[in-house]
């Protein structure tokens, strides 16, 4: 019949069942959120004991490095950003206006979580930079302070996802060197099968853009002490006589 509507009853039944399974996952979603922002406290206590102390350019550049690697987001607290990053932030408006111009620039706490909010946003492809500035522009800090929690765990489940799909290559060996610590046999994995002429091995990625290669048949995946010695020996290794030096 021309006209004739399904019942109304029947158009109800798929929103209900899908807001009583959306419910759940919400509120798990806002408990993580509550406990992310508690971290983001944590460290703030750590790092700015004073929330009111003005900022220069450079604070909030190193500050947001620092927040990023305490919350093990490695892909985000690259060494890129920097106080220009800071300044094209505020070029494009995506920090809000600081207190004084040029040199004489001083931010507060709201432009830094603004900082940190933005890094994460457009370095992780989670939002675009336009997305975060509508987002963040003229907020309180404790809309700020949620907005870069919401990040956060967005960035930490599509680190997860990465680091459970560790790549498998064939690293060819190295050109020998003095050894400096004693080597022990290892037998292979059962699960990893030799190839010619190359040596399966698994690419860790670690803080600051660094990779690590280690052969899939090493100790150090299968033992705790194994591994605490590969990264003693990897310490050596970069603070030796020709590395870089603490003094």
């Amino acid at each position: 019949m021309a006209g004739h509507r399904p019942p109304v009853r029947a158009q109800r039944r798929a929103p209900r069942r899908l807001d009583a399974a959306s419910a759940p996952r919400a509120a798990l979603r806002a408990e993580a959120v509550r406990e992310v922002e508690q971290e983001l406290e944590d460290w703030r206590g750590r790092a700015v004991p004073d929330p009111s102390m003005p900022l220069e350019a450079d604070d909030v550049a190193r500050l947001v490095g620092d927040c990023l690697a305490s919350l093990g987001l490695e892909e985000a607290a690259a060494s890129s950003f920097t106080v220009n990053t800071v300044h094209f932030y505020r070029r494009k408006e995506i920090l809000d206006a600081p207190e004084g111009r040029t040199s004489a620039a001083r931010y507060t706490l709201r432009h830094l979580w603004q900082a940190v909010g933005a890094r994460l946003a457009g370095q992780l492809g989670l939002l675009t930079l336009a997305e975060a500035r509508e987002a963040m522009s003229g907020r309180s800090e404790p809309v700020l302070l949620g907005f870069v929690a919401e990040r956060v765990l967005d960035a930490r489940a599509r680190q997860a996802v990465r680091r459970s799909a560790a790549p498998v290559v064939v690293a060819r060996p190295l050109a020998p060197i003095a050894a400096t610590a004693s080597l022990t046999t290892v037998r292979p994995l059962p699960n990893v099968a030799t190839r010619p002429g190359g040596t399966e091995a698994v690419i860790i990625s670690l803080p600051g853009d660094a990779w690590c290669v280690v052969p899939a048949a090493h100790g150090a995946h299968r033992s705790v002490s194994a591994a605490r010695a590969l990264g003693r020996a990897l310490t050596d290794a970069l603070l030796g006589s020709d590395g870089p030096s603490d003094s």
